[in-house]
């Protein structure tokens, strides 16, 4: 018998092989600019978009808390007197004679205050009294105190919301319905 002896060829490669295991450096700073790239858009927009929000969510806020004493006046079948303290506080008065005091962005934050921003270029809501937004940001006629009655009636007239920079109003027409408007474009939306 023959004896069959098989020749095997190795080929060796001269190439250097690369290890999969890591980054090279110019790799990881072409991740670091695209993450600082992203970063340096999206931080602003988050910014913005949160002060947007806490003012929307203010004006919601005193929305709420104006249906809340609507519903009240008409199960308790008696009066409830709302009224401006001062650029950031508003008080409700029961019939009882107690007074309770509410912050602008209590449960928000942000620097809210009643009045419109200085971009305001006038135009009002349909519940509106006076022409365009008084400096108070109360316009309720004739004192200036928004009023809902023991039948769910109301005096009728406009909150206005401001952060300087974007415009809320709060309408309450005779009947007592409340509705949330943003100043947007022109207009009252």
């Amino acid at each position: 018998m023959q004896n069959h002896i098989s020749k095997r060829t190795l080929s060796v490669s001269s190439a250097p092989t690369r290890s999969s295991h890591g980054l090279t450096l110019i790799e990881l700073l072409v991740v670091i600019g695209i993450i600082g790239i992203i970063l340096t858009i999206t931080i602003p927009n988050f910014a913005a978009m949160q002060q947007r929000q806490r003012i929307r969510s203010g004006a919601t806020a005193v929305a709420q808390d104006f249906k809340q004493i609507h519903e009240r006046a008409i199960a308790r079948g008696r009066r409830y007197y709302i009224t401006r303290v001062d650029a950031q506080n508003y008080q409700v008065s029961d019939p009882d004679g107690n007074i309770t005091t509410y912050r602008l962005g209590r449960t928000t934050g942000g620097k809210l205050r009643f009045g419109v921003s200085p971009s305001y270029a006038g135009g009002v809501p349909p519940e509106a009294n006076q022409a365009g937004a008084p400096a108070d940001g109360f316009d309720f006629l004739p004192a200036g105190e928004l009023v809902f009655d023991n039948r769910g009636g109301a005096t009728r007239g406009v909150v206005y919301i401001t952060n300087d920079k974007e415009d809320f109003a709060i309408g309450v027409n005779n009947l007592g319905k409340i509705k949330v408007y943003h100043y947007a474009s022109g207009g009252w939306n």
